[in-house]
């Protein structure tokens, strides 16, 4: 009617940083080149035993207090046999059990606090979980080493006890330290990367990245091939600013080419923490710049690497201590290949159909 004014209910929808990200990079294809052409000096191997140990790995699956649907998940799409086959390509057969068991029990345990996981969304539920796992550290690997769980121990806490009672046994005292140290790290920072999802505002990339550093689990898989390879590295070695060089730059490696690889799987579930995620958010690019972005800082932290190698202080009367330097640095290396081959040849991330003949992978940012 003239002259009435007509209200109608068109309040703007507050801005929600999340949904916009959803939207920008909604369906969106993207061919992602081989990323272990981005290391070429670094090849991968794999240990000659592996289908043998999924064996052993299977008949293990069946005792552990974990869903059987999850034990199910896991061991058809992840294979963490292959896994620690690639990490660890020159172990001796007996010893690759033990290493076998502790990627699963990392991939059972981080799944239950990361998104979709029964602790998603249980911040009091983390803090226990995460308490009940640093005690079984200390329990295993302090001075006065005790590998019964308590009664009543979470399956995937009560698992543990056994795998890093059979690593300790293959560790000398230096190590064992070190190991301790570095899962105390990986719990606590998982705890914290759940804080961060539980936020209203997306992280900042590089906050992201360095908070995956400080924390990251594939550390403790670096110290693993000690054990895996039977010496131990003397601190002074492991501490020089070199080697701390080389064992920074393939976490930043590892943690780098697992974002972009990993990319499809937590898109589809809303886990919006992702760097490919993070920088198109924070600079307002495309989820292609982004990506290239990422593999561009590959590239840097590549030549990094292999830079920091030429500072090393090499003996020159003790080859054996040189050759073990020799294998701590290609444990090092493989932690990025690895992680890269491995993801590669099974289907955690996406499906083995989405790899064309030169290795190159198609992400699909459909929510199916």
């Amino acid at each position: 009617m003239p002259g009435v004014i007509q209200i109608t209910d068109n309040a703007a929808k507050p801005f929600d940083e999340r949904e916009e990200v959803i939207r920008r990079a909604l369906n969106k294809k993207v061919l992602v080149p081989n990323i272990l052409e981005l290391m070429p000096a670094w090849p991968s191997e794999f240990q000659p035993d592996i289908d043998e140990i999924n064996v052993k790995v299977d008949e293990w699956l069946k005792t552990v207090n974990v869903a059987k649907e999850k034990k199910l998940k896991h061991r058809t799409r992840g294979n963490y046999t292959l896994l620690a086959g690639i990490y660890y390509p020159h172990c001796k057969k007996e010893k690759m059990l033990a290493l076998s068991q502790f990627l699963y029990w990392i991939f059972f345990w981080d799944d239950e606090i990361d998104t979709g996981g029964d602790l998603t969304e249980d911040r009091e539920g983390t803090i226990l979980c995460c308490a009940e796992t640093n005690k079984c550290i200390d329990d295993c690997l302090g001075p006065s080493p005790n590998y019964t769980p308590p009664s009543g121990s979470r399956g995937t806490v009560e698992i543990l006890y056994p795998i890093l009672r059979d690593l300790r046994a293959g560790l000398g005292p230096v190590s064992t330290m070190r190991l301790k140290k570095e899962l105390h790290d990986y719990v606590n920072g998982v705890s914290n990367q759940q804080k961060v999802r539980q936020e209203d505002h997306l992280p900042n990339p590089w906050d992201h990245f360095q908070m995956r550093v400080d924390d990251v689990g594939v550390i403790p898989s670096i110290t693993q091939n000690e054990y895996a390879m039977e010496f131990e590295l003397p601190d002074w070695i492991r501490k020089h600013e070199a080697m701390e060089e080389i064992v920074l730059q393939c976490t930043k490696l590892t943690i780098l080419l697992n974002e972009i690889l990993s990319l499809q799987k937590e898109f589809r579930v809303s886990q919006l923490e992702n760097l490919c995620l993070l920088f198109m958010n924070t600079y307002n690019i495309s989820i292609e710049q982004s990506i290239n972005k990422i593999l561009g800082l590959l590239k840097d932290h590549y030549t990094i690497c292999t830079e920091a190698e030429a500072r090393i202080p090499w003996s020159t009367t003790d080859e054996k201590l040189n050759s073990d330097i020799r294998e701590y640095i290609r444990g090092c290396q493989r932690l990025a290949t690895g992680t890269a081959c491995w993801s590669y040849n099974c289907e955690r991330y996406f499906k083995l159909s989405q790899l064309n003949n030169k290795q190159e992978l198609l992400l699909d940012l459909s929510r199916t």
